[in-house]
């Protein structure tokens, strides 16, 4: 996985440097691409993780209601000889039921990340449109976008390695603090780009020429009159 992620990142940088003379935000569209597939592959890491469990738990009921039925504790060696038996699954349903405990901080993340590349999108189409800004601006737009959506990425595959932790033997606590730290990373993200597109609309009101300028600005960015 970070073999791969390193070479999607190395592809994005030279797909930047190759375009960093245009005055539109084109990184927008590359990098969040990246991610979106990212976030899949996540949201589908997860989903699996999850149905794991339940089929494990309803097979750990059946087992239990056989066990139940048949009163087995009353044949002599027969429960310890099916206790050697499934030890390795009753282990393994063990270890997703501690994984997916960390499923609501995932889909956390997940949402976060959501976020951060809708409103980056959005962003980018709205600041394109608007004639207050230069060329140079926007270029300078994509590479605050371009730290920002990149910084994403390696939180994600923080994410990515925590989520398959049962393959890696990552324990507990590690697990839980890289995907906390994931979490507390992302939701930074998000504010500081939520701070600049702040700031950039702020930008374009205050060289509004007139009223009617003014008005088209906040028309343009959803904002009250």
């Amino acid at each position: 996985m970070k073999k791969k992620i390193s070479i999607i990142l190395c592809l994005v940088v030279l797909l930047l440097a190759a375009r960093r003379a245009n005055a539109q935000i084109p990184v927008v569209n590359v990098v969040s691409g990246l991610i979106k597939k990212v976030i899949v592959a996540i949201d589908l890491g997860v989903q699996r993780l999850q149905n794991k469990t339940i089929a494990l738990q309803n097979a750990e009921q059946q087992i239990e209601n056989t066990l139940h039925l048949n009163s087995l504790r009353d044949i002599n060696g027969w429960l310890d000889k099916e206790r050697n038996l499934y030890a390795g699954y009753y282990q393994e349903l063990a270890q997703v039921k501690k994984l997916l405990a960390d499923y609501q901080m995932v889909k956390d993340v997940i949402t976060r990340q959501k976020q951060l590349l809708s409103e980056c999108q959005r962003a980018s189409v709205l600041f394109n449109k608007d004639a207050h800004f230069s060329a140079g601006e926007l270029r300078y737009m994509a590479t605050v976008y371009d730290g920002i959506l990149q910084e994403s990425l390696r939180n994600l595959e923080a994410v990515t390695t925590a989520v398959t932790a049962l393959t890696t033997q990552m324990d507990d606590a590690d697990r839980w603090l890289r995907i906390d730290q994931a979490a507390k990373a992302i939701q930074l993200n998000l504010d500081h780009l939520r701070q600049f597109n702040r700031q950039n609309v702020l930008l374009s009101l205050a060289r509004s020429r007139d009223a009617l300028d003014r008005s088209a600005v906040q028309q343009l960015y959803g904002l009250s009159h």
